[in-house]
């Protein structure tokens, strides 16, 4: 994942042996080298925690990484766990985080919608192939992630203070929060006395052009993605708590979000439509977790959609890491097949028909 990871160790008859947590694997946010130590550190704990000789190679090691869409890339990621660490797998099978989580939910295909750190969209027909719409990174997508929740909270309060855009609602809940998360301390009063003299600009101009000033290291000297996205917890607060800009933002957010899967959906095979949950859409990361505020601007999106085959759809979420799929998908890849639990693996939140609602 772009903010942390998890390793899972399964024996061949399914069973869970060890889960290990680690950091960022992402190798375009982290880089190559960080990456696959961090990949090994988790393997070699799951092995010893599972009571394995850490000096016995893995039989398959399946990878559901953040950033593992090319195969360019991922050939030479394995080429160089290969040469550094030649105790870790005999074999190795890289897909993406929207493969890994789909195949921990459904052998049947559907939509991968994430929407962590990041955002992704991918849709996974029953052959395993996927298309995909989004996963851009932060400066061409992310749409709908807790980054660009985040970020669009923040820039509302910067535009709304030069006057370039009307915020949709008062900023005061948003521009408290981010003063206080990013740790910006105001302007001390001692400087009182000079401000005044600068009959320009009035004392309270100046406090919050300084107070935005505080904000700018965050967002260039010392960005770091995962910080910016943290904000988006407090965004959540003040959703809960009814702050009209936080729940704006959230809807928005749930619009664009629907978005991708209307992009995908042209490309769907008929299969992913049937069934009793209609299509289904696996829904990744923590930003989910705020459904009731995505819910608006979400349904309103996909409400004109339905169609012969789309008549229904689901929203299920994992209830086991994304891992177990990554491993289901590393051992098939070497001819093992996992009896994996499905119903047990996913459950639906949200269920929603086009001509009546549940």
């Amino acid at each position: 994942g772009g903010t942390h990871s998890k390793a899972i160790l399964v024996s061949d008859d399914g069973r869970i042996l060890a889960e290990t947590d680690g950091p960022c694997t992402n190798h375009w946010l982290v880089g190559t080298d960080k990456c696959l130590e961090a990949i090994n550190d988790m393997v070699q704990k799951a092995k010893s925690q599972a009571g394995l000789d850490t000096a016995t190679p893995l039989h398959s090691l399946g990878l559901s990484l953040s950033g593992g869409e090319q195969k360019e890339a991922n050939q030479k990621l394995i080429a160089e766990m290969h040469a550094r660490f030649p105790e870790l797998s005999r074999s190795y099978h890289i897909t993406t985080d929207a493969r890994g989580a789909m195949a921990t939910a459904s052998e049947h295909g559907g939509v991968v919608l994430i929407s962590g750190t990041g955002s992704n969209c991918k849709l996974v027909k029953p052959d395993g192939t996927e298309v995909g719409c989004g996963g851009w990174g932060h400066l061409m997508g992310d749409e709908g992630s807790a980054y660009w929740i985040s970020h669009r909270a923040v820039k509302t309060v910067f535009d709304a203070h030069d006057g370039l855009v009307t915020p949709p609602h008062d900023i005061a809940y948003v521009q408290k929060a981010m003063m206080q998360y990013f740790q910006v301390r105001k302007l001390s009063r001692g400087h009182n006395s000079i401000l005044k003299t600068n009959l320009s600009l009035t004392l309270s101009v100046l406090l919050q052009v300084s107070n935005l000033m505080g904000i700018l290291p965050h967002l260039y000297k010392n960005f770091q993605k995962s910080h910016i996205a943290g904000f988006c917890r407090k965004l959540a607060e003040g959703a809960s708590e009814g702050d009209a800009l936080c729940r704006y933002v959230f809807s928005q957010a749930g619009r664009v979000l629907a978005q991708h899967i209307v992009a995908v959906l042209p490309k769907a095979h008929e299969s992913v439509f049937q069934g009793e949950r209609g299509l289904q859409i696996l829904c990744v990361g923590s930003v989910w977790n705020s459904w009731e505020f995505l819910r608006p601007g979400f349904t309103e999106v996909l409400e004109g959609c339905g169609s012969v085959s789309f008549t229904c759809y689901s929203l299920l979420t994992l209830r086991q890491s994304s891992a177990l799929g990554g491993a289901s998908l590393g051992a098939l890849s070497v001819g093992i097949k996992l009896p994996l639990n499905y119903a047990a693996n996913a459950k639906v939140f949200y269920t929603h028909s086009f001509s009546s609602q549940h």
